[in-house]
């Protein structure tokens, strides 16, 4: 397998996965999402989606099972317009490196004072 096809699919997904958040998804929860990264596995099989929420608050994040139906919506809508044999499977995970940054900043600033 080439060694940028991976990457460019990635790319492709992260894109296609925020336009049709932004365009056909009804439920305000995921409307909330912000696509931050797509890492696929080698053999294309899975692809874990991060995301965060736009207003920064987790607890507004749906819950697993919320999210398995999600992603698989997300897969048919895909699956529709993509030209590879097998969409890879979707799962959902919510980014934390944002929270974490929030909180070493925190720490640094305190320090400083």
């Amino acid at each position: 397998m080439s060694s940028t096809r991976v990457p460019k699919i990635e790319d492709f997904l992260k894109k296609e996965i925020s336009q049709i958040i932004s365009s056909q998804v009804q439920d305000q929860r995921y409307k909330l999402f912000n696509i931050v990264d797509v890492k696929c596995s080698s053999d294309l099989g899975v692809a874990t989606v991060f995301f965060t929420i736009i207003n920064g608050d987790k607890t507004s994040a749906p819950e697993k099972k919320s999210l398995e139906k999600f992603s698989s919506m997300v897969r048919s809508k895909l699956s529709k317009f993509m030209q590879i044999r097998r969409v890879p499977k979707l799962i959902f995970k919510y980014d934390e490196s944002l929270e974490r940054y929030n909180n070493i900043d925190s720490l640094l600033n305190s320090i400083s004072d």
